[in-house]
């Protein structure tokens, strides 16, 4: 995997369906540019009636889409992509959606999540002569449809696709769009590891993985697809379908904390409000003794949380920390030096907030510990009379199956370390996380994935 600086990587995004007037390619731009936060490394489009086309590039929406490429295509239909790889490497071949000729008709993919069976269908297809052309698991998915169902694409139908999904990928984590002619299908894994929204509105019927991506359309209805559920979109409307009683629910809890953008509502949560409880409960589980006299947050994930975090203890508020919305969110940095480069670029100090001051800095959580140790050195610079670390996540121990790229244990800041002698590798006055028990006031329910909290390998529900 590639590590991006101290964050856990963000996910990709998904957006498609069916535009009632005119070209669907400005529609899906526009919403991929609300999903850039799932994925900065790639983006693409594919649109079309009767035949798909595809532009894709890699860097950002506005790089990768630019309006002189988008202009050539047409179509009331389309799928769309922002791409940060979970499986696979960063080449062009990798970037979604994936499309393919079978029988004469034109079949394509975007696919958001990491499915577990991906590498032993790939290797048991090369046995017998099909070979790949990227590294991606999407095209081992497309694949394993077009060997399963074996005929034109025109004529699969959701039952058909619901059940080669369900029958060969059932241990993925996937959101799912497919593109077939003149229609759209989207399928959500029976885990619901992944949020999927869909929006009937006046322009047409759209589905994305957040619903932000729906804001400036006229929207009439919002409606989350649920686990095992997927829904089929026709020029004459759509119909949302369960294929599966068997959900065994597990939400990734880093969807409200970190992944989504915080004007979304996800898993029947609005993510801004989430964060301000992680925030409140944070300082609650505080020693009594604590004090400071500035609040900061680690933008943009850590905003809402020390939003929360500054009312609950009265400890005022402050950006004491510009972000340089020029740069990526993330970016992968091979080197060390590098990474901490990229850091002194993306956030710019406020002086006259730090100097002097006992500064309590308020992050979404710690990974590696390269962006916290780089903020910290800058906060000293600044004059900081204290720096107190603090983390709105518990201590990640532990990796992840389900397509979130955390780096192995070992590289992990919190593995196997006290909380003193993490706040020594990063230079803290001290550090202090979340505890796990806390989440059960914000996260309630049997339905949520905190394995990464957890040491224990195959512990994956919150107790």
């Amino acid at each position: 995997m590639s590590i991006k600086n101290d964050k856990i990587n963000e996910e990709c995004g998904i957006f498609g369906g069916f535009c009632k007037q005119g070209n669907i390619a400005p529609y899906i731009k526009c919403g991929l540019l609300k999903l850039q936060h799932r994925g900065q490394e790639a983006a693409g489009v594919c649109c079309g009636d009767n035949k798909q086309n595809v532009v894709k590039n890699s860097g950002l929406v506005n790089f990768a889409l630019d309006n002189s490429v988008l202009k050539n295509l047409e179509g009331n239909f389309g799928i769309g992509h922002v791409r940060y790889s979970t499986f696979g490497d960063d080449r062009k071949e990798n970037i979604q959606p994936l499309k393919v000729t079978y029988m004469g008709e034109d079949v394509s993919l975007a696919h958001n999540g990491n499915v577990s069976q991906a590498k032993n269908i790939r290797e048991k297809f090369e046995r017998i002569g099909e070979v790949f052309l990227s590294s991606s698991d999407s095209e081992v998915i497309l694949k394993r449809l077009i060997f399963s169902l074996k005929k034109k694409p025109s004529l699969w139908t959701f039952e058909e696709v619901a059940k080669c999904l369900e029958d060969n990928f059932s241990l993925g984590a996937y959101c799912i769009l497919l593109y077939l002619p003149n229609r759209v299908m989207a399928f959500r894994d029976t885990f619901g590891y992944r949020p999927l929204m869909f929006a009937n509105c006046s322009e047409g019927y759209f589905v994305a993985s957040e619903d932000v991506a729906f804001y400036g359309l006229d929207v009439n209805e919002i409606i989350e697809i649920m686990p095992a559920q997927g829904i089929e979109i026709t020029k004459d409307g759509y119909e949302i379908k369960t294929f599966s009683k068997d959900n065994n629910i597990c939400q990734c809890v880093f969807e409200q904390i970190y992944f989504s953008s915080s004007a979304s509502n996800i898993f029947s949560q609005n993510v801004y409000n989430t964060r301000i409880k992680l925030g409140e409960m944070l300082f609650k589980s505080e020693d009594n003794n604590f004090s400071a006299d500035v609040a900061i947050p680690v933008m943009d994930s850590g905003l809402g949380c020390a939003i929360g975090y500054s009312q609950a203890s009265k400890i005022p508020f402050h950006l004491g920390l510009v972000r340089n919305n020029w740069m990526e969110r993330s970016f992968i940095q091979p080197k060390q030096e590098k990474r901490s480069l990229n850091v002194k670029q993306k956030f710019i100090p406020i002086k006259s907030v730090i100097q002097g001051k006992r500064v309590v800095l308020i992050d979404d959580s710690l990974v590696r510990g390269t962006t916290s140790k780089e903020i910290i050195k800058m906060l000293w610079q600044c004059g900081a009379k204290e720096v107190h670390m603090r983390s709105v996540s518990p201590k990640i121990v532990n990796t992840c199956i389900w397509g979130v790229d955390i780096p192995t244990k070992e590289e992990l800041i919190s593995y196997k370390k006290t909380d003193e002698q993490i706040a020594k590798q990063i230079g803290a006055t001290s550090v202090k996380f979340l505890p796990q028990e806390a989440l059960l006031d914000v996260f309630t329910g049997n339905v949520w994935c905190t394995k990464c909290f957890k040491e224990d390998e195959n512990e994956i529900f919150l107790p």
